[in-house]
């Protein structure tokens, strides 16, 4: 009996996700979703992944799926958002790429992003704190996590 092929590691998605090889990253992560559905940390980089791609395409000139990467961050969300709706990461992730960009996915809409924001910020105090004005916020939870870390230029 043939076993699937491990799934790439943690350091290398980051790799891939920090330098913005796509669709290698979300390949990836795709991967290792298949690999253990439950894992939250996979569902929301996933999903950053997805809605950063489909948004930045432009700019990275990559002539990426888009509408596939749309269609799949819809998915994705409509798939976890009953299990993941009390993680606060997973509001943020999937929160803050339909406040920006909801016109982007089928079916999002900003107030639906926001909703997501601001539960983010009820459920954990690194959100609630996070970009207010004035407060120093110490961005460490966010290293070694790929797209997440790098969009906020966490080394």
């Amino acid at each position: 009996m043939r076993h699937p092929a491990e799934p790439p590691s943690w350091p290398q998605i980051h790799d891939l996700e920090v330098s913005e090889d796509y669709p290698a990253a979300i390949n990836a992560l795709e991967a290792r979703l298949a690999a253990d559905p439950v894992d939250p940390e996979v569902v929301r980089r996933l999903g950053f992944n997805l809605w950063y791609a489909a948004h930045e395409d432009a700019r990275m000139q990559k002539a990426l799926p888009v509408q596939r990467y749309a269609d799949r961050f819809m998915e994705l969300y409509r798939q976890y958002a009953n299990r993941l709706a009390e993680d606060a990461d997973f509001c943020w992730a999937f929160g803050l790429g339909m406040e920006l960009f909801w016109y982007d996915f089928p079916g999002a809409t900003e107030e639906e992003g926001k909703r997501l924001l601001d539960r983010a910020r009820a459920l954990d105090p690194f959100w609630a704190r996070f970009a207010q004005p004035g407060v120093e916020q110490d961005m460490s939870r966010l290293k070694n996590r790929g797209i997440f870390a790098a969009y906020y230029n966490v080394a």
